[in-house]
């Protein structure tokens, strides 16, 4: 985990003598350089994967994952499970094609006089079958309170959720590797806005509650406790069938 890389202060004095001001964009791009640049060096460093959460437009070049930052343990589109999701499609159409984010979110407020906010069973899950359709790395973290949290050992339920959504994304393996040398040798984002795959349809220009894993998969997450249905936008001219039922 290659954290943070964006936080230069604008009083910094550089050895270069140059402007923190100026340079402060550049910093996280040379963040990823210097790590891709050691990596390069070392043997086995192909082997290994850093991943990072600050960058700028030239940095994907140097970088072999990304992931969306600190979440909250929340559903919003703000800063919560679905900023996640918009994150992802908005940084896959700028060149960011291979990135994640912390299945369950990671910043949580448990302080007296404000609004509580903390991980329950529910977002947990959502966000376990989320994460495995739109990232490439299934990846799961306790929190800034792990205590605090519900965690995916908790309770046999949750254990065989994770399992099961696991198995999926190993599943997927052959179809998101295919994705990933798409990339590589087009720059098509992985985990894509509805817009990309229908420019022609108007409609789902403002979708950004659903997303498209390459152009076969349509997924659209539930963002909201206790909701067992939600509407979907089904784009065409094309036909849909069910991944569960059939």
């Amino acid at each position: 985990m290659h954290d943070f890389g964006e936080y230069l202060p604008f009083d910094a004095v550089l050895h270069s003598g140059a402007d923190p001001m100026e340079y402060h964009n550049q910093y996280a791009a040379d963040w990823s350089k210097i790590v891709h640049e050691a990596l390069s060096e070392i043997e086995g460093g192909d082997e290994i994967i850093p991943f990072v959460r600050s960058a700028t437009g030239l940095s994907p070049k140097n970088t072999r994952l990304y992931w969306m930052g600190d979440q909250c343990t929340t559903y919003d589109r703000f800063d919560g499970m679905q900023s996640a999701m918009v994150d992802l499609i908005n940084s896959g159409l700028s060149g960011f094609g291979i990135g994640h984010s912390d299945i369950g979110g990671y910043t949580i407020v448990d302080e007296p006089l404000v609004e509580k906010i903390t991980r329950d069973k529910e977002l947990l899950w959502r966000w376990i079958e989320m994460s495995c359709f739109s990232d490439m790395i299934m990846r799961s973290h306790p929190s800034s309170a792990p205590d605090t949290n519900y965690q995916i050992w908790d309770d046999d339920q949750t254990i065989l959720q994770m399992k099961k959504f696991t198995e999926v994304h190993v599943s997927l393996a052959d179809f998101k590797m295919y994705l990933m040398n798409e990339h590589n040798q087009k720059g098509s984002p992985i985990t894509r806005a509805l817009m990309m795959n229908f420019p022609e349809n108007l409609a789902v220009r403002s979708v950004i509650d659903q997303f498209m894993l390459g152009e076969n998969i349509l997924m659209a997450p539930v963002f909201g406790d206790n909701l067992t249905t939600r509407e979907v936008v089904l784009p065409g001219p094309t036909s849909w069938t069910h991944m569960w039922n059939g």
